[in-house]
């Protein structure tokens, strides 16, 4: 389970989310690297953040994608309602260390970040391949959204999720100065996923960074896949070349289906 909280301080929103639990379950899934555990990390728990500002609009489904020259290749995170899952192209992906810490842009490289939501598609280039810069570009140039996002996976030595979680701080037109410059300050050299690690939960990640006001709202996420077979079935049925006794695996949650055409 993912704890989120959200609330609002004046012109400033905050959202925060736990994602240890949903990172582990999609490093147990999908056999990641400590890398890729980082890469997919991020992209699942941004896309958590953002169906949390966008409360109303994450029951019909969105699509974070990222398209890039790395060898990750291709990253996926959809969320529907508060179940979330992922894929990512190339579980193996590594990179060496990088000032001793996990080099996630050295496995993304050059590309692109897209989200897709009720009929909404929108893309821009990415600019560091760090994902939360990334996010933050993105609000900016799609949705003319002032943002400060922080994404964070502290993966252990033996490849083990320690810690997960993120922040997203959108600052509204009129924002009082003098509290954005507080933020800026709590910013400097914060780290997420330490924070975490420390057994601090989200709600104190939210104090933190808030002060002391009560959430507006909290919500709990999962890792959790709708595949179906009806839904498989819907769509090979539309490809002649798929044969009957065929196997086909979801890509979410490797879960197997036999086709039964007949």
């Amino acid at each position: 389970m993912g704890k989120a909280y959200l609330t609002r301080k004046g012109k400033i929103i905050f959202g925060v989310v736990d994602s240890t639990d949903i990172v582990s379950e999609a490093r147990r899934i999908h056999q990641t690297s400590p890398t890729s555990t980082a890469l997919l990390g991020r992209v699942l728990t941004g896309i958590v953040l953002y169906g949390l500002m966008y409360r109303g609009s994450e029951p019909k489904g969105i699509t974070l994608e990222i398209s890039c020259s790395g060898p990750a290749k291709r990253v996926i995170a959809q969320l529907k309602g508060q179940r979330v899952r992922g894929y990512i192209a190339n579980p193996s992906a590594e990179a060496e260390i990088r000032d001793g810490k996990l080099n996630v842009s050295g496995i993304v490289g050059s590309g692109i970040m897209r989200i897709i939501r009720e009929g909404y598609i929108s893309e821009v280039p990415l600019i560091s391949g760090e994902i939360g810069e990334d996010f933050a570009y993105f609000l900016y140039q799609s949705e003319q959204r002032r943002s400060a996002i922080g994404l964070g996976v502290l993966v252990g030595e033996y490849g083990q999720v320690v810690s997960a979680g993120g922040f997203m701080i959108e600052v509204l037109a009129d924002a009082d100065e003098s509290q954005i410059s507080e933020i800026e300050e709590k910013l400097k050299g914060f780290s997420v996923s330490l924070f975490l690690s420390r057994g601090n939960s989200s709600l104190a990640l939210l104090k933190y960074l808030a002060g002391e006001i009560e959430p507006l709202d909290e919500r709990d996420y999962y890792y959790d896949c709708w595949c179906s077979y009806e839904r498989l079935i819907e769509a090979v049925l539309q490809d002649e070349g798929v044969e009957d006794g065929a196997r086909a695996i979801c890509i979410f949650c490797k879960k197997e289906y036999i086709i039964r055409k007949s």
